[in-house]
């Protein structure tokens, strides 16, 4: 099995709203804290400042997007020097409504438009939301900012602008059809931009991402994403990747973060959320699906991962961070 692809199944992108905007220089952008959703920034034409809550700071020309998958404060600026304001009120001033009464995967804002006179700078504006994305692998590990080159080094008029442009194109004309087929594109650019990332972690860093390039360990992983059900013990993973015991539990917590067994159960209950929230599968049939003998065991162990009972979680959803008018609310969160 291909681990990362696995787990990229897993992360669920649950939808994507966005709003393409066009700002005039000087002009200048804030955005608050949003928890458990990932802004992100794609510029199409012109240039500009990017700068995190930490100090850090990048220009961004076209092809480039930045990614933030834990909500951190962040700023877009023509340059330095130009003055501020808060998203909502870039939204507002272009009739942005931030209480959509549609539940879709994709959500389009009207065209901003924005600053002064000058240079213009053309971006893709918005928010990833995913299912269980803080209980995601992928997602913890993945660093405060991400900005990855779409395209590559070259000309920003390959298949990156095709994409993004299909993107807009798809969900302004609102053709039939126009939501899958927007999801599908809004799906391949995330996991490219994830994918881009990855091939240039440097092979001695640290935490769970350096697991993928360690062969035992890899090796481990996707056993245990594709037979969740086996009673998988340290002992038994650890024979199956010709690894001793005490070498591969070492190995493991160090290359990954979290125990062995740790990381059987967190992909049981990643998986078992999956389930109760998108079949109707007896609860009974998932606690067996996903290595449990019983119902009242699964009950337990989800219990203490999630921090309510498996029924009520079903019943209750996964709460607003997976609903898009929650995610709308976010991108024009107050101050941000």
């Amino acid at each position: 099995m291909d681990i990362l692809s696995s787990i990229l199944r897993d992360l669920r992108l649950e939808s994507v709203l966005m709003s393409v905007g066009e700002f005039g220089a000087p002009w200048g952008i804030e955005k608050a804290r949003v928890e458990s959703f990932a802004p992100f920034h794609i510029v199409l034409e012109g240039n500009c400042l990017f700068r995190h809550e930490n100090g850090d700071a990048a220009q961004l020309v076209p092809g480039d997007l930045v990614l933030l998958p834990h909500g951190d404060p962040h700023w877009l600026q023509s340059d330095s020097e130009a003055p501020t304001v808060p998203f909502s009120e870039v939204l507002a001033a272009n009739g942005g409504n931030a209480s959509p009464t549609v539940r879709q995967r994709i959500e389009v804002l009207p065209r901003l438009r924005f600053g002064g006179t000058g240079a213009s700078t053309r971006m893709l504006n918005g928010v990833f939301t995913f299912g269980e994305g803080r209980r995601n692998p992928l997602i913890t590990a993945l660093p405060k900012v991400m900005h990855v080159s779409l395209s590559r080094g070259r000309s920003i008029d390959d298949w990156v602008s095709r994409s993004l442009q299909f993107l807009i194109d798809e969900t302004e004309t609102g053709n039939p059809g126009f939501q899958t087929i927007a999801e599908r594109t809004a799906d391949i650019i995330f996991v490219q931009a994830v994918r881009d990332y990855l091939t240039a972690i440097p092979t001695d860093a640290a935490g769970w991402l350096r697991a993928l390039g360690d062969p035992p360990l890899a090796r481990a992983l996707a056993l245990v994403h594709e037979r969740p059900d086996h009673p998988w013990t340290i002992a038994k993973l650890a024979r199956e990747v010709g690894l001793s015991r005490t070498v591969f539990a070492s190995r493991f917590r160090h290359c990954v973060g979290t125990g062995v067994m740790a990381y059987v159960t967190d992909r049981r209950m990643h998986l078992a959320s999956q389930l109760l929230q998108n079949t109707q599968r007896p609860m009974a049939d998932i606690a067996v699906s996903v290595g449990y003998e019983s119902e009242i065991s699964l009950s337990r162990a989800f219990g203490r991962w999630c921090g309510e009972p498996p029924g009520r979680y079903r019943r209750n959803g996964q709460g607003g961070a997976n609903n898009p008018a929650a995610a709308l609310r976010a991108l024009a969160a107050s101050n941000g």
